[in-house]
């Protein structure tokens, strides 16, 4: 059995291949590959950090979904016993396992303890990472991140380096890194590219489900969050409510289009671009070249204060007019 390990990074479609997965699953167990159901509501594989690393490492949401870290910690041995007695009583030919937490949110003894506990099963591991371009990285984080929160996070992911090398040590073998670029994926998404790349001999991949999640909003609609939680203070139950708005928002942006997709500012990018030095050395070692990616922009300079300090609604354009109008709709569709 060849065991498929998708690590991530974040923001590189995994939600959407996790989804196409996980509704395909009877399908693909059908034809040889298995892609477990971890139970109730969970589409990817979170469950496996606890098995490896302190559970306390799990996002805030999925301790406070899960009760706690005990009790996190004990739901992951139950899952991966049960998958480990459906692969003995019925083996695949492929097990695919998808969790986006492991790659950044395990050290590299959980790393280690991962690959002895996968290697159990099989000795054919092989870990797949996508990567993708440092700025439109930030700029898709950077508005996920706004959905939600008002402060910026890091800018570039300076342990991408050591995460990969971490995989290569505790995994016996190179990550399989793959470009995540929308022109350049293999069917034009995800699903269809790790079908293609990876299940290709087992399925045809357009008959797996594709799924469009994760919607960005515009940069006004970005905007006029960041300013709704100010003006509430940034206090609990208003930034709960203000999350609230994000469908209402997301209407507004189908039935009134912003002129562009986000947009970030030609120095912000610059920034970015300098300090990506993890996609340099990328390059420079022949694992993964990326497209579009300049690599003699980057020069490893650290990032400017005022890039560490700006509002972060600050770092792209936006139309003020079309921000006046989103709020005027926004008032009338939700008037508290």
């Amino acid at each position: 059995m060849r065991l498929l390990l998708h690590l991530g990074q974040v923001k590189t479609g995994s939600t959407a291949l996790q989804q196409g997965l996980h509704g395909a699953s009877r399908d693909l167990r059908a034809r040889g590959v298995l892609y477990p159901r971890f139970g109730g509501r969970a589409i990817a594989h979170h469950a496996l950090l606890p098995l490896c690393e302190d559970p306390n490492r799990l996002p805030a949401w999925s301790l406070q979904d899960q009760g706690g870290a005990e009790t996190a910690a004990l739901h992951a041995w139950e899952v991966w016993n049960r998958t480990c007695e459906a692969v003995l009583a019925d083996p695949p030919k492929v097990m695919v396992l998808s969790s986006e937490l492991l790659i950044q949110h395990t050290r590299p003894r959980a790393k280690q303890r991962l690959a002895d506990i996968l290697a159990e099963l099989t000795p054919d591991l092989m870990p797949v990472i996508y990567v993708r371009h440092p700025v439109a990285h930030f700029r898709a984080r950077l508005q996920e991140w706004l959905k939600v929160e008002s402060a910026p996070l890091p800018v570039v992911e300076p342990t991408l380096r050591a995460a990969i090398l971490d995989c290569e040590s505790s995994f016996g073998t190179p990550p399989h890194l793959v470009a995540y670029d929308r022109a350049g994926l293999l069917g034009g998404g995800i699903v269809r590219d790790f079908a293609t790349r990876f299940l290709a001999d087992h399925l045809c991949p357009d008959d797996l489900p594709q799924a469009e999640v994760n919607a960005g909003l515009s940069a006004e609609a970005l905007v006029l969050l960041a300013r709704l939680r100010a003006e509430a203070g940034h206090v609990p139950d208003s930034a709960r409510r203000v999350a609230r708005l994000i469908a209402p928002l997301a209407a507004l942006d189908r039935s009134d289009p912003p002129d562009r997709p986000l947009t970030l500012l030609p120095d912000v990018a610059q920034a970015v671009l300098r300090a990506a030095t993890c996609h340099h050395w990328l390059a420079e070692t022949g694992r993964l070249h990326l497209p579009g990616l300049d690599t003699r922009q980057i020069d490893g300079s650290a990032l400017p204060d005022w890039l560490l300090t700006a509002p972060p609604e600050s770092l792209f354009l936006h139309d003020p007019a079309r921000l006046l109008r989103l709020r005027e709709s926004l008032t009338r569709v939700d008037p508290t």
